[in-house]
Order: structure tokens, then sequence, then C-alpha cells
């Protein structure tokens, strides 16, 4: 079975013309499909990287190239989703958003949360004020209470597997796969 064509327009951004990538490939490679390798990479830059998270060589693989430029989030859905995770990474917000998850009705006023994760009234209200603009939590009135409990089932999910997530233990081992296939620990 072949693999579908996908035009380089549509996948790859204009500087990467054909003629660059069949460029790149002669100069890492000496023969068609086989790994193109080139020197040892080097770290860039004031923060150096470490060289456990790199590769010890440069390798450009173009059917991975393809599926990453294919499938890429959209600009605009991966600056919604990082608001979203950046107003969950303060601590007190997520203490808020777990107290609401917890809720034994679902919902809590401002100074029940307050008094519950002992911190005054306003910097509860400006945190849900927060979570409130990025769509995380939702508020009703009644009266000069009001209540906040999360807006769907999606934010209930996505707190649940963070928390799943910590609780695993470290798998960032990492692993080195040799030329029969095996994985090792490094």
């Amino acid at each position: 079975m072949q693999p579908t064509q996908v035009p380089l327009k549509d996948t790859i951004p204009v500087w990467y013309s054909k003629r660059y990538i069949v460029a790149c490939m002669c100069r890492y490679s000496q023969k068609w499909g086989m790994k193109m390798t080139t020197r040892p990479v080097r770290a860039f830059g004031r923060d150096e990287v470490s060289r456990e998270d790199m590769c010890s060589e440069r390798a450009i693989h173009l059917e991975d190239l393809f599926a990453v430029r294919h499938s890429m989030l959209a600009a605009g859905s991966a600056a919604r989703l990082a608001g979203l995770f950046s107003v969950l990474s303060d601590p007190t917000r997520l203490q808020v958003v777990y107290a609401l998850l917890r809720a034994p009705q679902g919902e809590l006023c401002v100074c029940d949360l307050a008094a519950g994760l002992g911190r005054d009234d306003t910097t509860i209200s400006h945190q849900l004020r927060v979570l409130r603009n990025q769509q995380v939590v939702a508020m009703r009135k009644v009266g000069r209470v009001v209540y906040y409990r999360l807006v769907d089932e999606h934010i209930r999910q996505l707190l649940e597997l963070g928390l799943t997530h910590i609780s695993e233990p470290d798998l960032s081992t990492p692993v080195a796969v040799t030329q029969s296939g095996e994985e090792v620990l490094v």
C-alpha cells in the first residue's frame, strides 16, 4: 500500500522547499532511505541543553517531518490551550478548582472557599475572576452571595487526570534501543 502523497506546500513552511529538503538529504545522507546523519549536535544559547536530552547525531527523517507538519496544532488552539494551562499553573487557583471539584453540592460561595483555604475573600475573589475569564468556572448570584462551580466535566477530567499523573511512579528514566530492537535503561 502506497502512502498518501501530501503536497509540500500544504505541510511545510515556504522556506522548506523541495530543493532545500533534497539538498539536506544529499548533505546528510550517503544513500536514500538510510539514516541521514551529520556532525554531533551542539547546544546553542545561554541555557545549555543537557546531552542526554538531545540526539547525539543530527538526523532528518522525512516521514516523521511530514507527519509532524501535517498534524501540527493550530496556533490559535495552541494559544487557547496554553492559556488554560497557565491559569491552572497557579497553586492558589488550583486549590480553588480542587475545592470546587470536591464540593458536596458542586458549588461553593466565595466566603466558604476563602475560609476553607485559609485565604482572604479578596484573594479568592480575584482568583475566581481569573478562572471565570478563562471559562474554567461559572458563577451564580443569590442576593449578595456569589456561588461558583466548575464549568463542565472536561475541567473535572483534566484535574483528575493531572492528579493521577503526578501520583504515578517516575518513568522519566532514559531508554536506549539497541540494534536488535531491545530497549535498555541508560
